[in-house]
């Protein structure tokens, strides 16, 4: 019962970071993941990563409620699926406003 506590606390707070950046809190990612970002792709930016985290936190906390109530662990495919999603959605941000201007001269 308690991982499931620990997955469920984990999973608002991630939830938490990914609104907090999501809303245009910069501020919150290192450094140099937006070292090279432009000002005028900082929103969508942060709404691209901000919502891959919300998308795991989301299904971390979903996961964990569903597997404490019913007692079955079949449910952790949730929190494997909204992870891969949002690392993916995280990557994708990453590499279409930061990394393509390092390749560029």
């Amino acid at each position: 019962m308690i991982k499931y506590f620990m997955i469920s606390l984990i999973g608002i707070i991630v939830f938490m970071n990914g609104y907090c950046i999501k809303k245009g809190n910069i501020g919150l990612l290192h450094l140099h993941n937006r070292i090279m970002i432009l000002n005028e792709d900082k929103d969508s930016y942060c709404r691209m990563i901000g919502r891959g985290l919300m998308i795991m936190g989301l299904g971390a906390l979903i996961s964990s409620l569903l597997s404490a109530c019913l007692n079955n662990e079949n449910y952790l495919f949730i929190l494997l699926a909204s992870s891969a999603i949002g690392v993916t959605m995280c990557y994708y941000a990453v590499f279409k406003y930061n990394m393509y201007r390092k390749i560029q001269p």
